[in-house]
């Protein structure tokens, strides 16, 4: 018994004495087996180029290949893809695995030179798919011929082990080459052997599963699978005993494959095989398989179940709603139909029928309306069976409340802002001044620039310049606020030595002054009005040297108020014109508290001293009320055009059997230079038929005007360019001219209620109605002098 205890600790020393070689030894085995590892990719790739290459040399058809970063991606007809790999490196010595001339898998292990073959064959029925690997603890290469259950170890052509990691760096080429050639894919073996494919883009027969894998089937029940069909003239399809499969025919590429499983599973219909296939055949003699494997689970088929809820992770939005979706795992599928919550649910039946196919979990539904209920419902689906209709409802997201729209902000962010044919932003006035309008100055005016006018105090809202007159530099001024009450500027005439612009203000002259004036002897103006308040004592706009004159103006969307008889909004003294070019006006509102005889523009007589040949005229869609003219309201001694269009006048108790418009020049002033038309006064009959007449003589007479007591009106004008009034008879009938509604005159309604206490009366009595401009104007004085607009 001694003996045999030191016999023990005898050999316990001698283990405890070699720990130090028996970590040598762990070192080593860790260093294979992460050098093994290290070659992962390359034996992926050796396996996935000896099942593609089975595939191909199969029989498969190609209908796509793709390259990237070396790599083949080649899409087959049966809707299987396939990866070739052409090449790598690594330290290590890596099988070439080919087809010999018997159609068996050979394998060389010396970079090509002598090849052995492992003893199966590559193709046919019999075929087997050899998957390499290499042993952790050996290092050595194997393969498996039955799908990797079983490995031995790969033979030199001495019969010796080979092993995978070498001394040296090995070109893992599988491919002598490999490239798509003209319409084939050509493949050349180390080996020697060529393989061309040809790539059928105009050919293919797969089949869509919902889920990878067997597809399984309750006892009875039917599946419907789509098929994706090009090309195809023939099709034969196989089943297992038992099963039942047909084809529908296709329809924009598209078919049905419908499968039903036995009623019951018996030994007669306990198929090993699985596959449901179809074999697609296309002119050429070109075919492909495409196949699904089925299995039953011998059970009396269960309907599915759905259930929909909104989603607890999408909120809605103003166009779109999300929702979750649980069906139950044995539906093939589910459908949905989104409606507005006030139409009526509908059934499965409909739901199937007029419903989006779903995917997933999930949907989303876009392009709704905003702040709107709308309900889903969903039905899912597993072969002819189907779920009752589940449903949820949900809201859309209201629409944002607008901001309110600030001019000075505007430049500031970059943004653009409009004024007639101007463009104000950063790039053309790179400073500009906010100012409120008790911090405006005379100095200021004069000196010009870009101003902004701060109307949100609406205790410090005017501004009033001294004196008889004032110089204006190159002058903007722009009122900040649109929606709020307009800021007045109180004066005297307003000179315009430079060009100068106004938007969103209230501009009153403050004593019997001409508003706005020519004065520099060598500067022909422009001036630009849009979205103002006018109130004039004399002309408005007056071309008060002798010389010089207004190059153009422009008067749109603003209010002007009249006072004084034979006061033109416009005239000139300007013989001479020789830059004058253009005279706008738009989607004005001139008016006067009782009638007034006056012009709207006197740009010359009968004498030919004026020489406006460059002048054109436009005044289109506006209101003209309680001012008539005395001879001619618009009038001129001869213009390069005269554009008279869609406005409409309204004054009583007064006579006016004179033209409207009027050109002196009879020979100089053809008829193509002058459009009269559309428009509307509302007066006592007037007898003479040549008020609309375009020239002084009553020649060129329009058609389409319309004037009198009773007789049908589209509208009057709003001055915004917008919308206008529906029509009414004057008279109290109802009517609209379809005439005048086909050029497109009547566009949608607006508010016609007018806050002047003054003018509403006149309206109601004659049935007419007097609309509001588009921008709010708000001030101490708007009931004596102007309409507000509707919020």
């Amino acid at each position: 018994m001694k003996k045999y205890l030191i016999l023990i600790f005898v050999a316990l020393a001698a283990v405890f004495q070699s720990c130090d070689n028996n970590d040598d030894l762990w070192d080593a085995i860790d260093d294979l087996k992460s050098r093994v590892q290290a070659l992962e990719t390359q034996v992926d790739a050796l396996n996935g180029n000896i099942e593609a290459l089975q595939k191909l040399y199969g029989g498969a058809t190609i209908s796509k290949v793709e390259t990237s970063d070396g790599k083949y991606l080649i899409t087959l007809t049966n809707g299987e893809t396939i990866e070739l790999v052409q090449g790598s490196e690594a330290e290590a010595v890596i099988p070439i695995v080919s087809i010999n001339d018997k159609g068996e898998w050979q394998v060389s292990t010396d970079n090509g030179a002598t090849f052995t073959s492992l003893g199966v064959k590559a193709v046919a029925e019999d075929g087997t798919t050899p998957r390499f690997r290499i042993d952790e603890a050996t290092g050595y290469w194997q393969v498996s011929y039955d799908g990797g259950t079983s490995f031995e170890n790969v033979k030199d052509t001495k019969g010796q082990p080979v092993k995978a990691i070498g001394s040296g760096t090995v070109t893992d080429k599988f491919f002598e080459e490999v490239k798509v050639d003209g319409g084939d894919l050509y493949i050349r073996l180390l080996g020697g052997e060529e393989l061309r494919i040809p790539i059928v883009s105009d050919f293919f027969c797969r089949i869509v599963t919902p889920t990878e894998g067997v597809q399984t089937f309750d006892a009875g029940a039917t599946k419907r699978f789509v098929v994706e069909i090009r090309g195809v003239e023939q099709v034969k399809l196989s089943a297992p005993e038992g099963w039942s499969a047909r084809l529908t025919d296709a329809v924009d590429e598209r078919a049905e494959l419908i499968v039903t499983a036995p009623a019951a599973v018996t030994r007669a219909t306990a198929d090993t095989s699985k596959d449901v296939a179809i074999e697609a055949f296309a002119a050429g003699g070109l075919s492909t398989v495409a196949k699904i494997q089925v299995e039953s689970t011998g059970t009396a088929p269960v309907a599915p179940t759905v259930a929909v809820t909104n989603s607890a992770t999408v909120e809605p939005t103003q166009s779109a709603l999300t929702f979750d979706v649980a069906p139950s795992a044995n539906a093939d599928g589910w459908k949905y139909l989104c409606l507005k919550s006030t139409e009526a649910a509908p059934d499965a039946a409909r739901v199937l029928a007029e419903g989006t196919a779903g995917a997933g979990t999930g949907v989303t539904v876009r392009n709704l309306e905003a702040n709107t209920a709308y309900t889903i419902y969903v039905v899912a689906y597993a072969g002819d069976l189907t779920s009752e209709v589940a449903s949820v409802q949900n809201t859309t997201a209201a629409a944002p409340v607008t901001a309110e729209t600030d001019y000075y902000q505007d430049y500031q962010d970059g943004k653009d802002i409009a004024l007639g044919d101007l463009t104000i932003n950063k790039t053309v006035y790179p400073e500009a001044q906010l100012l409120k309008p008790s911090e405006l100055t005379a100095a200021i005016i004069t000196a010009g620039g870009l101003i902004f006018v701060d109307n949100s105090d609406a205790a410090d809202l005017s501004f009033t310049i001294s004196g008889a007159s004032i110089n204006m530099g190159d002058i903007v001024l722009i009122g900040r606020y649109p929606e709020r009450a307009q800021a007045t500027i109180s004066g005297p005439e307003l000179r315009c030595k430079y060009n100068a612009a106004f938007k969103n203000l209230h501009i009153a002259a403050s004593g019997n002054y001409n508003l706005f004036t020519t004065t520099n002897a060598t500067y022909d103006p422009t001036l630009h009005v849009e979205d103002c308040t006018v109130d004039a004592a004399y002309n408005v706009v007056y071309d008060s040297h002798n010389t010089q004159n207004f190059k153009s103006v422009y008067f749109g969307n603003s209010i002007v108020k009249m006072t004084v008889a034979n006061k033109p909004f416009y005239s000139t003294k300007a013989k001479d014109a020789h830059m004058q070019q253009l005279i706008r006006l738009d989607n004005n509102v001139f008016y006067a508290e009782t009638p007034l005889q006056n012009y709207l523009i006197n740009c010359g007589d009968r004498s030919q001293a004026f020489q406006t040949t460059r002048l054109q005229v436009e005044v289109t869609n506006n209101t003209i009320y309680n001012i008539y003219q005395p001879n001619i309201m618009i009038r001129a001694y001869v213009l390069a055009g005269l554009t008279v269009t869609k406005n409409v006048g309204y004054y009583t108790g007064v006579t006016a059997k004179n033209y409207l418009t009027g050109v002196y020049d009879t020979a100089g002033f053809t008829a193509d230079k002058a459009e009269v038309t559309y428009n509307y006064l509302y007066t006592a009959p007037v007898s003479d038929t040549n008020f609309w007449s375009a020239k002084h003589t009553g020649s060129y007479t329009p058609a389409n005007n319309q004037m009198g007591d009773g007789v049908e009106s589209s509208v009057l004008f709003d001055g915004c360019g917008e919308g206008v009034f529906p029509g009414r008879r004057f008279g109290g009938e109802d009517g609209c001219r379809s005439d005048l509604r086909h050029e497109g005159v009547v566009q949608g309604g607006v508010i016609p209620a007018c806050r002047n206490e003054k003018l509403r009366p006149a309206f109601s009595q004659a049935g007419v109605f007097f609309v509001e401009p588009k921008r709010r104007i708000s001030r101490s004085s708007l009931s004596e002098s102007s309409c507000r607009r509707r919020a």
